[in-house]
């Protein structure tokens, strides 16, 4: 318990940290372009999204709600579910001993779930207060939890049960996308994002969502 709650004590370090970083570079930025462009009254956008992950063609979906600093940059809080897909190996003390011992049998479920925060830098394609498509950056950081359920048998009893394990990691994202706005306040954007490369806790998501502002 202490060794997990140390753990998640230097990850919440590193994603402020991280946060800190991202925004001390990017201040200017921010100050420049606040000066030059009209402020737009609504500040907030919520967002839905339904797409794919590259590696093994599974469904993701996810949510996201932004506030907009400035014209063109934004703070989101987003949570994505990607469903059969997670990299969590019990460790060795995990599993039962003794009368107690068990077999694996098969996997039964598996799923990751992302929290991000990001900033996101909006590039308009049209010189409008509200222009109709423009593309932008987003890059963050977060935690992912990975859960895996195992089918056991209890080699004494012979009896199945299930044992569950997880695990929660560091990560960082950072991709891109385009918006097009369909009606006042609503847009249609298409994302492509990359959390923690390269290795096997890598996920990549193409998606299409939909965003309303307000």
């Amino acid at each position: 318990m202490l060794k997990t709650g140390y753990n998640f004590i230097k990850m919440s370090q590193r994603i402020l940290s991280t946060i800190i970083a991202v925004s001390i570079c990017l201040s200017s930025f921010a100050v420049d372009l606040s000066a030059q462009e009209k402020k737009d009254d609504k500040k907030w956008e919520i967002s839905s999204n339904l797409g794919i992950e590259h590696r093994v063609d599974v469904p993701c979906v996810g949510l996201g709600l932004e506030y907009f600093l400035t014209p063109r940059i934004s703070l989101e809080g987003e949570f994505n579910y990607i469903p059969k897909i997670a990299h969590a190996l019990p460790p060795r003390d995990w599993y039962p001993r003794g009368e107690d011992v068990v077999r694996i049998i098969g996997e039964d479920a598996k799923y990751r779930l992302l929290w991000d925060v990001n900033f996101l830098f909006y590039f308009d394609l049209t010189k409008v207060k509200r222009p109709t498509m423009r593309w932008f950056l987003t890059v963050g950081t977060g935690f992912q939890y990975d859960r895996r359920e195992y089918n056991v048998v209890s080699l004494s009893t012979l009896e199945l049960d299930k044992y569950r394990y997880g695990e929660i990691y560091y990560q960082i994202g950072f991709g891109a996308g385009f918006e097009v706005n369909i009606k006042e306040d609503w847009a249609l954007r298409i994302l492509y994002k990359i959390h923690n490369p390269p290795d096997e806790l890598m996920t990549r998501r193409l998606t299409l969502g939909l965003s309303y502002r307000f």
